[in-house]
């Protein structure tokens, strides 16, 4: 009977640790279909999903750390929302010459060239412009042409 038991208990720690090991601890992620539908499941109001973004925003990808404020996301957004996500930026493009990217690999959709130390020249040919947010919280770097974004926020912002 008590060897049973050890066993069980084993089994059960074996488990814990394989779940921790495959965990990157507190980073999570989530996809929504439309701004709205975040809203619904509360992850703007937890942080979790940048409020910034304008109400037409679509196909969300967000990471977050339940623990911490660091957050990353994606977002699609349509001709129309334009003067909504301008409106939220501070004026003109900021460098993003010397940022170190440290975002956590289990978050596929972030896009290889903006990991680790990210290169402006490529970037910008890319498509890509970098801007703060107005209340300085986020950085954004937008494809205007393609109606597509990227927001982070890090511990050091």
């Amino acid at each position: 009977m008590a060897k049973a038991r050890l066993t069980a208990l084993a089994g059960v720690a074996l488990g814990y640790l394989v779940l921790a090991a495959c965990s990157d601890g507190t980073v999570h992620t989530a996809s929504y279909a439309t701004l709205s539908e975040a809203r619904q499941a509360g992850a703007v109001d937890r942080g979790w999903v940048c409020g910034l973004l304008p109400d037409g925003s679509y196909e969300l990808r967000a990471a977050y750390e339940v623990d911490g404020e660091r957050r990353w996301g994606l977002f699609n957004f349509r001709p129309a929302d334009e003067v909504a996500l301008r409106a939220v930026l501070a004026a003109g493009e900021v460098s993003v010459t010397g940022v170190t990217m440290d975002i956590p690999p289990r978050i596929e959709w972030w896009p290889v060239q903006l990991r680790g130390r990210l290169d402006e020249e490529r970037i910008f040919a890319t498509g890509l412009s970098a801007y703060r947010s107005a209340d300085g919280a986020f950085t954004f770097l937008v494809n205007w042409k393609q109606g597509r974004g990227y927001y982070w926020r890090t511990n050091g912002d």
